[in-house]
């Protein structure tokens, strides 16, 4: 019963941090789902297929929760999240297929992935987070911005499961001058195209382990409904607090939960 209540947990703070964040709760589950599928006897070699697949799952529910709050409170960019997400989900299948799924990439390599990108987003949030304060948007639009921004958020989503996240929002409001409420918006909306495709193709993958559980593909349930469940909860409030709260406060969130990623992944590598 702990080991399902702790997977609504992961669930319940995924789900905030998709709506309050807007990169889809992913940083919160590649913290559990590897301690899950360890705990079900997923051997070594592919806890990382299970954990980015699953991973995607919940990020997929996480962001659709939130981008029905931003419909409805009509946020919704459809052009700039079509453009980004016909990029991400070419780049996304591809690493899947020719990286992600194979032997080569297993649990050191995820979580090498893992602590770049971490150190990377740890880095420019931190470097961008005070001028937030003063931020002046222009919205500059180009499609090739916003075709380069699909293709490195796909291919990050595919390596580590967070869904594209930590790309599509430091690109918007760094490089395009998007606010970041807006950035963060859109993020959710590419999110739930690109992560919903990837769920797809990994439903159809047949892994080496056989899983005791009811499962499709590196999809199992039994691990992904308790988290699922969680981040209904809590998605739509994610949303609610992030306009309440000023724009640089959400950037040093965001480096936190970064940097607690980043020390878990340093210490499973070690």
């Amino acid at each position: 019963m702990e080991f399902y209540l702790l997977l609504l947990l992961a669930g319940v703070l995924g789900g905030l941090i998709s709506g309050l964040l807007g990169v889809g709760g992913g940083l919160i589950y590649v913290l559990f789902l590897p301690m899950a599928f360890s705990y079900i006897g997923i051997p070594e070699q592919e806890i990382a297929q299970f954990t980015i697949a699953n991973s995607l799952m919940g990020t997929f529910f996480a962001a659709s929760f939130a981008t029905f709050n931003h419909i409805r409170n009509k946020e919704f960019y459809y052009k700039a999240i079509l453009i980004i997400s016909s990029a991400g989900i070419v780049t996304g299948l591809l690493t899947l297929k020719f990286v992600v799924n194979t032997s080569f990439y297993a649990q050191d390599e995820f979580n090498v992935v893992i602590i770049i990108l971490m150190l990377v987003m740890l880095f420019t949030t931190l470097r961008n987070a005070k001028r937030q304060s003063s931020f002046v948007e222009q919205t500059t639009k180009t499609k090739r911005v916003f075709t380069l921004t699909g293709t490195f958020s796909g291919t990050v989503a595919a390596l580590s499961g967070l869904g594209g996240g930590i790309v599509i929002i430091p690109f918007l409001n760094q490089v395009l001058k998007f606010d970041i409420r807006k950035a963060k918006a859109i993020s959710l909306g590419v999110i739930v195209i690109t992560s919903l495709c990837m769920v797809i193709y990994n439903a159809f993958q047949t892994p080496e382990t056989d899983v005791d559980q009811v499962s499709a593909g590196y999809l199992v349930f039994g691990i992904s409904v308790p988290i699922i469940i969680g981040t209904l909860i809590s998605a739509s409030y994610g949303v609610k607090l992030s306009r309440k709260i000023p724009s640089s406060t959400i950037s040093y969130l965001f480096a936190g939960f970064v940097l607690i990623v980043m020390v878990k992944k340093i210490f499973e590598l070690i």
